[in-house]
């Protein structure tokens, strides 16, 4: 696979963990969470020092299903907590061994990206003709959100090479890597009608939709939208920059001159 497309170990490792075994917590200490678009059990479980085992266990979930927005979350606690309710969780320490957040506008105001070659399209997608034939869709998609064309297409090959048929661990979908859940968001909360994540043309125009939205939320800053599309404009917010995040923007960052 590329060495650009997204591989984050701990997304790949979810399968894995099925088998790990949950551990307990103090009975009845638990808050909840209603899930946000962009949010995965990973951002959320690491937000509250949990492992995404756990949080999935206490929700009779498997750590691979779909993670629907408006969906209550119960959030466990040590055996120290107050066990009052909320509708979010409250901030607390990463997991132990688990990377440190930092606070978004500190991160994207000392981010020096490094320069890709402008103009010249990566390697694999220059010798591909299939995926070369997908540009005019992006190029129709970004115009019609007002959206940055290279951004559009930079994200797009870091999440998936440009292939529609690329399927996560974690159930994302196609070009953008959609999940169904931000699927919903994207086609009955900004643009009110029906699409097929499954369409290519539509995946692409769910990509772009959502970027474009996700730039409005953070002030048109490049670097801050490629941070919430990876973690979600609400993890990013209340969490802060993962360091997963840091080498996500930092390759999509690289991509873009190179689509320029």
């Amino acid at each position: 696979m590329h060495p650009h497309f997204r591989l984050s170990a701990v997304l790949l490792s979810l399968g894995l963990l099925i088998a790990a075994g949950a551990a307990g917590f103090a009975a009845g200490a638990a808050k909840t969470y209603v899930v946000q678009p962009g949010d995965s059990l990973w951002a959320i479980s690491r937000a509250d020092g949990l492992t995404v085992n756990q949080l999935a266990a206490a929700n009779n979930m498997n750590p691979n299903d779909v993670l629907l927005i408006g969906r209550q979350l119960t959030i466990p606690l040590g055996s120290d907590a107050d066990g009052t309710s909320s509708s979010s969780p409250a901030p607390s320490a990463p997991a132990s061994g688990a990377s440190q957040s930092t606070n978004p506008e500190t991160f994207c105001s000392t981010f020096v990206p490094s320069s890709g070659p402008l103009g010249v399209l990566p390697t694999e997608l220059q010798n591909s003709p299939d995926r070369l034939a997908l540009q005019p869709l992006f190029i129709e998609w970004a115009d019609h959100y007002d959206l940055s064309l290279p951004l559009l297409e930079a994200i797009a090959w870091q999440e998936s090479g440009w292939q529609q048929g690329v399927v996560s661990s974690t159930g994302a979908i196609g070009a953008g890597q959609i999940m169904p859940g931000t699927a919903n968001f994207i086609q009955d909360t900004l643009i009110g009608e029906p699409l097929d994540i499954n369409s290519i043309s539509d995946n692409i125009r769910m990509s772009a939709a959502f970027l474009a939205y996700l730039a409005g939320v953070e002030g048109n800053n490049p670097c801050l939208t490629i941070a919430a599309y990876y973690e979600g404009p609400y993890n990013l917010g209340r969490y802060g920059v993962f360091q997963e995040t840091d080498a996500y923007v930092a390759s999509v960052e690289a991509l873009v001159p190179e689509f320029e």
